[in-house]
C-alpha cells in the first residue's frame, strides 16, 4: 500500500512540475512584438490566440493551409457583408456596413493572427479591427512564406489551372515586391495581385508616390487590366517591357522603378528561349 501511495505522489509531482514548466514556456504576447511566418511556430496552439486564414475555402485545397487556422474568407464572406471597400484596400470607417458581424467573427478577448496569400487583405482587416479597438492583431505574411512544421499542402481538388507566387527584394529601395495569383487551363493569368512590403513587413500599397499618385489605385488598375487582357507570363513580360508599343503605358502611372521590379517578379515564369 505504501508503495502504491508513493507511486501516486510521484506521478502527481511529475505532473505538477510538468504543468509549471509548460506555463513557463508560454511566451507573453505584447502589441509591439514582431510575429511573422518565420517565428509563428513559437506561438502555435494557444488558447489566447485566434488563428485566422482570410483566403477563400478553395485555396486550402488548392495551395494548402496552416494547421489550426480557421477560415474567415475575405472575398467570399466579409466583402459586402461586413464592409464595402469600393474596390480599395485603404480603410475608412464609413466602409463598415455590419460592425456586429466583425465583432461576432473576431474574438476581441484574444490576440488575432491573420494571413492570406499576401499582406493586403490581412492589412485591411487589421485596420478595421484597430478602428473597432482590438488590441493585438498581427499580420503574419503570406501563406507561401511559411515553411514551418504545421503546413498542410493542398491536394488540387479545386485546381482549375495553377497558382503562382514570387518575391523580389530591391536592394536600392529596401522593398520586397510580391505577386501571386492563378492561371487558367490555357496558362493565361486569371487572377493576379501585387504587393510591396517595407522592412517592417508592412504593405506600402496605402501610400502615395512622389507625384501624389496612390500606389494602391495604380496597382489595382494594372491588376484588373492584366486579368481583362487575358495574357500569359510571356505576353505580360513583353507588354511591360515595351510599354509604349503595347499600350500599357496609358493603363498605369507607376514609375519605371516599380515596373522594372515587377518585371523581375514575372521573368522567372517566362520560358527560356
Amino acid at each position: 500500500m505504501k508503495k502504491l501511495l508513493l507511486k501516486i505522489v510521484l506521478i502527481q509531482t511529475i505532473f505538477m512540475v510538468g504543468c509549471v514548466r509548460n506555463n513557463e514556456e508560454i511566451i507573453e504576447i505584447k502589441s509591439d512584438d514582431l510575429i511573422t511566418m518565420e517565428n509563428l511556430d513559437d506561438y502555435m496552439f494557444r488558447d489566447d490566440v485566434q488563428y485566422v486564414d482570410l483566403r477563400n475555402f478553395e485555396s486550402r485545397f488548392l495551395s494548402g493551409f496552416i494547421y489550426s487556422f480557421e477560415v474567415i474568407p475575405f472575398f467570399d464572406y466579409l466583402d459586402y457583408r461586413a464592409f464595402n471597400r469600393n474596390d480599395t484596400y485603404i480603410f475608412s470607417p464609413d466602409q463598415i456596413i455590419n460592425e456586429q458581424e466583425m465583432l461576432r467573427l473576431f474574438d476581441k478577448e484574444k490576440t488575432i493572427f491573420l494571413y492570406a496569400d499576401g499582406c493586403i487583405r490581412s492589412g485591411y482587416i487589421k485596420d478595421v479591427l484597430a478602428y473597432l479597438e482590438y488590441d493585438k492583431v498581427f499580420v503574419l505574411g503570406g501563406f507561401f512564406e511559411y515553411d514551418g512544421e504545421y503546413k498542410v499542402l493542398g491536394d488540387g481538388s479545386y485546381n482549375f489551372g495553377d497558382t503562382f507566387y514570387n518575391s523580389y527584394y530591391d536592394e536600392n529601395t529596401e522593398l520586397t515586391y510580391i505577386f501571386y495569383g492563378e492561371l487558367d487551363m490555357s496558362r493565361k493569368i486569371s487572377e493576379i495581385r501585387f504587393d510591396i512590403i517595407n522592412d517592417d513587413n508592412s504593405s506600402i500599397r496605402s501610400t502615395y508616390m512622389i507625384n501624389l499618385i496612390s500606389v494602391d489605385t495604380e496597382l489595382t488598375i494594372l491588376e484588373n487590366y492584366i486579368v481583362y487582357d487575358l495574357v500569359t507570363f510571356t505576353e505580360l513580360h513583353n507588354s511591360l517591357s515595351n510599354l509604349d508599343d503595347s499600350g500599357y503605358s496609358s493603363i498605369s502611372q507607376l514609375d519605371s522603378t516599380v515596373i522594372d521590379n515587377l518585371l523581375k517578379l514575372i521573368e522567372d515564369f517566362v520560358p527560356v528561349k
